[in-house]
């Protein structure tokens, strides 16, 4: 009887915990439910933070200096020789800062002594506003072996840049100048990807370049017989300013010079303002096998790990109906993409992908052989070509240097969705240009001259020259990022 009334009493407190449990789990389930209706209040934590304007440094640009030749001394075949000095330009807003020009170190070049070398465009401390400073410069060239005109904006120094264009098949040359104006040395590595993917080329890794000189190398030393290269340059220590000379021969035939300045760092979407086209003609974009320089083309290269689907628009800067090509990038692998027929004029390039991509487009005043006469005669001048380079959005002023040169011109693309309007300063007196969404304008300036402009805020720009027998074009650079303030996460 005992036991009987002893398992009852424990089943009943089993039970009776049971229950207590059971109500708990239903007290705290209704918790739950009128935690998930009733609204909570919203609270956000942002991290502390400050901006931190960095102080003010001088600025500086560097010019690539004299066009070089590869081979003009018998006895030094591989010895970089200049051939003529260049005429520089630089101006700043203020317009009465004073700008300092010192000349780099060039010992790659024998001639630097007579015909100059890079120059260091400077300014003190605060004397010059956040990236207005501007210099370019220009040259032309008649020789046997060289001739053309080239100009070249002087940039600032950077730690990456990509530079496309250039050849080292028959009759192509290619010249790489890594100009460093700071005051450590600069360890710099030079990669050339061409048209079946990297170049192994061990000796251009690690190159040291002085402080304040130039080092020159020879393209076909580093990648030969590449129809299309791309030149990624890199980095350590002291910033470099790094271009590109490309010139061409057909034959016994000087077919054109230029200097290639860096292109807007890689991106899914590119703008090439001012194209300009000086014959009509082309190839039709599906020609998988065109050679040569003289036809409108577009050279690409994906940068990611992935094929890039990139659609290029071609849009006459006049207006009217555009073409577009659509082509598949594999990625490591330079492309060159023809144009397609294209009429005698200027055209804005609008590039858009699905990746990660850089480009340049490239074109020629005409073949050599269109400028011999009908009795067979050698021609008295040679054909030109010119690189144009994809460039980066403008912030709201800019200020922009024009050397001497033939029918300068400042080419302006709107790609953005808004209106805007440009004012420009040219001799002193401010005139304007209103561009609509997705348009481009173009203004004629004066060689010799330094112009100012506002409201450029995501206008992309190219300055132009064109002639006959001359054609070359140079970006307009937005500020780099050493004045820029600087947002800090304190620990």
């Amino acid at each position: 009887m005992t036991d009987r009334f002893t398992l009852a009493r424990t089943a009943v407190r089993v039970g009776a915990r049971g229950l207590a449990v059971l109500a708990a789990a239903g007290i705290a389930a209704a918790a739950v439910a009128a935690a998930a209706l009733v609204p909570w209040p919203d609270h956000r934590a942002e991290a502390p933070s400050i901006v931190v304007q960095p102080a003010e440094t001088g600025q500086v640009r560097v010019c690539p200096g004299p066009l070089l030749s590869i081979g003009e001394d018998p006895a030094a075949a591989t010895t970089a020789t200049s051939v003529g000095a260049t005429s520089v330009i630089s101006g700043a807003l203020p317009a009465d800062a004073t700008i300092t020009e010192t000349p780099l170190a060039a010992p790659d070049n024998a001639r630097a002594d007579a015909d100059g070398a890079p120059l260091a465009l400077t300014t003190e401390p605060g004397a010059v506003d956040a990236g207005m400073l501007a210099g370019a410069q220009s040259q032309t060239v008649t020789r046997e072996s060289l001739s053309g005109f080239a100009a070249a904006s002087c940039t600032e120094a950077v730690a990456e840049s990509w530079l496309v264009g250039g050849a080292t098949d028959v009759g192509r040359t290619g010249i790489v100048m890594l100009a460093n104006p700071t005051a450590v040395a600069a360890t710099v590595d030079v990669r050339v990807i061409g048209e079946t993917g990297p170049i192994d080329a061990p000796s251009a890794l690690g190159i040291i370049v002085p402080p304040a000189s130039q080092r020159v190398l020879s393209l076909a030393g580093l990648a030969p017989n590449v129809v299309s290269p791309v030149v990624h340059v890199t980095s350590t220590g002291g910033a470099i300013a790094a271009s590109l000379e490309h010139s061409v021969i057909e034959g016994l035939t000087p077919a054109g010079v230029e200097l290639v300045g860096p292109t807007a760092m890689p991106a899914p979407m590119q703008v090439i303002p001012g194209f300009v086209v000086p014959t009509a003609g082309g190839i039709a974009p599906a020609d998988d096998h065109a050679e040569g320089d003289d036809f409108p083309a577009v050279r690409l290269l994906a940068t990611g790990e992935e094929p890039a689907q990139v659609s290029i628009g071609i849009v006459a800067e006049a207006g009217g109906g555009g073409s577009t090509v659509d082509v598949t990038l594999e990625p490591g692998l330079v492309t060159d993409v023809p144009l397609g027929e294209l009429d005698a004029g200027t055209y804005t390039l609008s590039l858009e992908g699905d990746g990660p991509f850089i480009a340049a487009a490239r074109a020629t005043t005409g073949a050599p052989e269109q400028q011999t006469d009908p009795d067979g005669a050698d021609p008295e001048a040679s054909v030109d070509l010119a690189w144009t380079t994809a460039t980066m959005p403008l912030v709201d002023t800019a200020i922009v240097a024009v050397p001497r040169g033939p029918s300068p011109v400042l080419h302006l693309a709107n790609p953005g969705g808004d209106q805007v309007e440009v004012r420009y300063t040219l001799d002193g007196e401010e005139r304007s240009l209103t561009i609509a969404g997705g348009d481009a304008a173009s203004a004629d300036l004066d060689d010799q001259s330094v112009v100012e402009l506002a409201g450029v805020a995501g206008v992309h720009a190219t300055v132009t020259f064109s002639g006959d027998q001359a054609l070359a074009s140079f970006a307009v650079h937005p500020p780099g990022p050493l004045d820029s303030p600087i947002r800090v996460y304190p620990r």
